[in-house]
């Protein structure tokens, strides 16, 4: 039997509207806009007070070693975090999905934290991402009170939610309002 030449009403075309739709699936992302953190007012006695002890630490720290270079270390340290005590919180936008928190412009892959703790001790409640590296610091995010809910939820769906506990270094800086 001899074969019939193609034309258009023998061939199938692959017709692409035809297909069943794919299910849309969304991943459910939040965005919102904050201080990236909580800044305390400091007064003239704030920096005067950190001067102070600088001053006597670095005494102590001279008595001791009667290294010069040590004492100088502790009066520069005390310099650089009181102009980082000085500088005004940067507003950030960050952005949450099931995958990733981007903070700004950088990326953070939520498997690289163990857990997540709510701090609510605060002005502001903020989230601590607890890292999966051993000397990696804690992530921290501010959010408005009526975004809380649905940031735990989000987090909850990726990572174990643990009760939250001020380490000494936590309480010392609430306690000199740093």
């Amino acid at each position: 039997m001899p074969e019939e030449p193609l034309t258009p009403e023998t061939t199938t075309a692959f017709d692409p509207s035809l297909e069943a739709p794919e299910p849309a699936y969304s991943d459910p992302a939040i965005t919102w806009t904050a201080s990236e953190y909580i800044a305390h007012h400091k007064s003239t006695k704030w920096y005067a007070m950190l001067g102070l002890v600088a001053v006597i630490i670095a005494a102590l720290v001279w008595l001791m070693t009667k290294d010069t270079i040590s004492a100088l270390v502790v009066i520069v340290g005390a310099a650089v975090l009181g102009g980082y005590g000085s500088r005004p919180p940067r507003e950030l936008t960050y952005q949450l999905d099931t995958n990733f928190l981007t903070i700004g412009d950088k990326n953070y892959d939520l498997d690289t934290f163990r857990s997540f703790t709510v701090d609510d001790q605060q002005a502001f409640a903020s989230v601590n991402l607890m890292p999966l590296k051993r000397f990696a610091p804690a992530l921290s995010i501010y959010f408005a009170p009526d975004d809380e809910a649905a940031i735990v939820d989000l987090l909850s769906l990726r990572l174990p939610l643990e009760q939250h506990h001020d380490d000494p270094i936590d309480r010392l800086m609430r306690k000199i309002r740093f």
